[in-house]
């Protein structure tokens, strides 16, 4: 079984240990804010969130790229085509 340090005192206490055993502390102080009670599925997962954010911007900014390319052909055609 893993241990969990206490964030406060630093004694090392079982995984599931909801306070610490040196101190009193609640161990899952920092599970418990990141959670949110109407959604169980919410995580803390902040990176995951912006690298989703940052693929779907990239994915916007291509798309918008081929919009205006796509524009800008189909209005003078000859000057590019010949």
């Amino acid at each position: 079984m893993s241990e969990n340090p206490c964030p406060d005192c630093g004694a090392h206490n079982p995984e599931d240990a909801a306070v610490c055993h040196e101190c009193g502390k609640p161990l899952l102080e920092q599970v418990e804010d990141c959670l949110d009670v109407a959604n169980p599925d919410t995580t803390c997962n902040e990176d995951e969130n912006k690298r989703n954010r940052a693929l779907i911007y990239s994915i916007l900014i291509i798309v918008a790229l081929i919009v205006v390319v796509t524009l800008i052909l189909s209005f003078a055609p000859s000057a590019y085509w010949g």
